[in-house]
């Protein structure tokens, strides 16, 4: 989270990936860094927060969220 916020600072868009579990630290970070507002995707159950997934689940994530993931990286 916090690499994604220093990225976007050097004027890099980011797309940030966090997982349902974690989702409460990643506010936190967002906010202690003085961007609450800040966007991310987040990636829900089942897909299980260890990222330890089977090629299906890597490709189904994958397709749910390159959307939100597109739209984040060409916002203006």
């Amino acid at each position: 989270m916090r690499d994604a916020i220093e990225l976007e600072w050097a004027g890099i868009p980011t797309a940030a990936i966090i997982h349902k579990a974690v989702q409460g630290s990643a506010e936190a970070m967002a906010k202690l860094s003085g961007v609450p507002d800040f966007e991310f995707v987040i990636v829900d159950y089942p897909y299980i927060p260890t990222a330890l997934w089977s090629k299906d689940e890597i490709r189904d994530l994958a397709r749910e969220v390159a959307p939100q993931v597109r739209a984040r990286l060409t916002a203006s």
